[in-house]
């Protein structure tokens, strides 16, 4: 009853404790029966003075109300009573009523809300009394050091359970640190997705929209309808990333997912993306694959992003400047390189490591000036991965 570390001694509500189960309920009962049906036995047959029933009541009336107390200050002035009024009693009693005194130790030593050392001055507080108790009514030094023995298990007990309920917390803790570290890389991840669709999208429906403008003005209808129609679908693309993006924050496994989040878009092709490229005014020269058939789903959806976020940037510090984009199958790997002639500070690449290193493998990304020219390299590993359909 006393070394099952795993049931709170505190009540529900109480200074942070949790629901006992029905099992500590009930061995607490029996232990309450038991000790007071022999308290009332023994004392009539040894015919107990009247202090030490009433004492001996107070004991035992402290351990049931430390079963049914419903705040800490109320558990715990039950359990500091049970080991004074019990340890009063201990030597009248022949030792039954250290049963509470144990209890009542256990207790103060194992909540966590008291100081760790008041089990252990409680043992001493209670070693002491019986020992006054035990001068006065001539008992031997053997009947106090048995005593002594049962108050040394108590502050035993009292601190096991103790570092068991430390531990527990500790974990717990560990776990919400897990989930809200989970949730911090679930929300930066999907800000850093929306943040790149953005700039894709929106950056690209300016260019589209200044066009359209221009041509309307030069009266070219037929090409400011076939702009308005691409920008038009620049903002549906980036609609469905910036929807797939918020749809990695929730947690609704049991809602049907929507369209737009199953269905892969235009913005996720590498192809299309050279295609707004240019659409956009800009030049790009491209070599190699560019449906990046060698990769899987994952690795080509992080190739796909740093590329766009390459090409954003190239438009954004280098307007009208041609780019340069090459894929080339190098043995187990595939990288592919991203140039543009003019180099700027403004082109980071926090984004980019971030989406490899998420994948968990040996991909990589470098960017930054190489002889006048802004260079952005990656590269993804591709074994055991060779043949998988596009």
């Amino acid at each position: 009853m006393l070394a099952e570390p795993e049931r709170a001694d505190l009540p529900r509500g109480a200074g942070g404790g949790r629901p006992r189960s029905g099992v500590a309920w009930g061995l607490n009962a029996l232990g309450v029966v038991v000790v007071g049906f022999w308290f009332v036995k023994n004392g009539t047959g040894l015919h107990h003075p009247a202090w030490v029933w009433v004492v001996g009541g107070v004991a035992l009336a402290a351990w049931v109300l430390r079963e049914f107390g419903r705040s800490t200050r109320t558990v715990l002035a039950a359990g500091a009573l049970m080991v004074l009024a019990g340890s009063v009693v201990v030597v009248p009693t022949d030792s039954l009523l250290i049963v509470p005194v144990i209890v009542g130790i256990v207790l103060l030593g194992a909540t966590l809300t008291v100081p760790v050392w008041v089990g252990a001055v409680a043992a001493v507080v209670s070693l002491a009394v019986i020992a006054v108790s035990a001068t006065v009514l001539h008992a031997s030094v053997q009947f106090v050091l048995g005593t002594s023995a049962g108050l040394l298990l108590g502050v035993l007990i009292g601190f096991s359970r103790r570092q068991f309920r430390v531990a527990e917390q500790r974990s717990r803790e560990a776990v919400a640190e897990q989930q809200r570290a989970a949730l911090l890389a679930d929300r930066s991840r999907a800000a850093r997705d929306i943040h790149d669709v953005l700039a894709h999208s929106l950056g690209g429906l300016v260019l589209q929209l200044d066009a359209v403008e221009a041509l309307l003005e030069a009266g070219r209808v037929d090409e400011a309808a076939r702009r308005a129609g691409e920008a038009r679908t620049l903002a549906a693309d980036g609609l469905a990333e910036a929807r797939r993006a918020v749809h990695a924050l929730r947690d609704d496994a049991d809602t049907e997912p929507h369209a737009d989040v199953e269905t892969p878009s235009r913005a996720s092709r590498l192809g299309t993306l050279l295609e707004d490229h240019r659409s956009f005014g800009g030049t790009v020269h491209a070599q190699g694959d560019e449906t990046l058939a060698d990769l899987d789903a994952a690795h080509r959806a992080a190739v796909v992003q740093v590329c766009r976020e390459a090409l954003s940037n190239a438009r954004r510090h280098a307007p009208g400047r041609p780019v340069a984009l090459s894929v080339v199958r190098d043995g187990s790997a595939v990288s592919v390189t991203v140039t543009n002639p003019l180099g700027s500070d403004g082109h980071g690449i926090t984004g980019m490591r971030e989406r490899l290193a998420e994948l968990g493998d040996d991909s990589t990304v470098d960017a930054g000036i190489r002889d006048g020219a802004f260079v952005v390299a990656v590269r993804v590993p591709v074994e055991d991965r060779a043949g998988e359909s596009s």
